[in-house]
């Protein structure tokens, strides 16, 4: 699909929450690499947003991972900085992206809806009424059958 070819493209540096990581579910193992293995798919410095510091992690594919307690501007203020003018991407999970959108710090959100139901989780709408004031919104379904909406600010 076209959202996968381009997925990475363009991109700096991402921004991501701890459960998106894996720090959630492997709390006390120091050696944790992230769910890639030696591989990481991002190519770019990611920044983990977690409590609890950790030493950054470098592989030999570009990527490296930096672990910040910071709020959502001034952990978007260090990725744009080692982004390089690239853009930056705000990876989740769904906490994460809604801090972001909460702040106004989203000038474009795309998000793939699959057509399962799932019956929990963190919906990511709560308390963001009326964000799509100010943005183009558009929408495709993909033979897939998944629906992918992008919220793209206007101006």
């Amino acid at each position: 699909e076209k959202y996968a070819a381009h997925y990475f493209e363009n991109i700096g540096a991402e921004i991501m929450g701890a459960g998106m990581f894996g720090l959630h579910a492997n709390p006390d193992d120091p050696d944790w690499r992230g769910w890639w293995g030696e591989e990481p798919p991002f190519h770019a410095p990611v920044f983990v947003l977690t409590h609890t510091p950790r030493p950054s992690i470098e592989f030999a594919n570009g990527t490296s991972f930096h672990f910040l307690s910071a709020a959502p501007d001034e952990a978007l203020r260090t990725a744009v900085a080692a982004a390089d003018g690239r853009d930056v991407r705000v990876g989740g999970g769904p906490t994460t992206v809604r801090e972001y959108l909460r702040a106004g710090l989203v000038d474009e959100l795309h998000v793939g809806i699959t057509p399962i139901l799932i019956g929990s989780g963190i919906r990511l709408w709560d308390d963001l009424r009326g964000f799509e004031s100010g943005y183009r919104v558009t929408s495709e379904v993909a033979e897939s059958g998944v629906t992918h909406i992008t919220f793209s600010r206007e101006g």
